[in-house]
């Protein structure tokens, strides 16, 4: 057997790419992150982009000073994809960049009242979608969504 492992070392040190030895080096990261962030003290940054891709943290419908938009489903949701849109514009970003959202909500009940707010913000195109009833979201909230747009 080790007669069989010696020419196919020999064979990869002839022919083999070398990998860089920092990967992260050969594409582009950049962490967007902004002051109420960092204040907070939030182990995650709001987005990242890498390669033109941008991946946003999952959004919840807070109101600026803190809590969550008062009125259930609708204004919590509505108070997200608002929250999600400045995210998007900060970047120079919009709607019809977003590829794909995940969607988390506290009773999947609600699906069809989110539904109603959510298609408000794009035209014609939707992203990608997945959608899920899940048990306990950060600060009690009933939607929390993340996507991933293209620049």
């Amino acid at each position: 057997m080790r007669r069989l492992l010696i020419p196919a070392i020999a064979l990869c040190a002839a022919s083999c790419e070398t990998v860089p030895a920092d990967p992260v080096s050969s594409s582009d990261i950049r962490y967007i992150t902004t002051d109420a962030a960092r204040e907070a003290g939030f182990p995650f940054s709001p987005a990242v982009e890498a390669d033109g891709w941008v991946f946003l943290s999952g959004a919840l419908g807070t109101v600026p000073g803190g809590g969550l938009a008062p009125g259930g489903i609708g204004p919590e949701t509505r108070q997200t994809m608002d929250n999600i849109q400045a995210t998007l514009e900060s970047e120079g970003l919009g709607w019809d960049r977003v590829v794909k959202c995940s969607v988390f909500l506290a009773d999947i009940a609600e699906w069809p009242a989110f539904n109603e707010i959510y298609k408000t913000y794009f035209d014609s195109n939707y992203p990608a979608r997945s959608a899920l009833g899940a048990s306990g979201l950060a600060l009690g909230a009933r939607v929390e969504i993340e996507c991933i747009a293209k620049r």
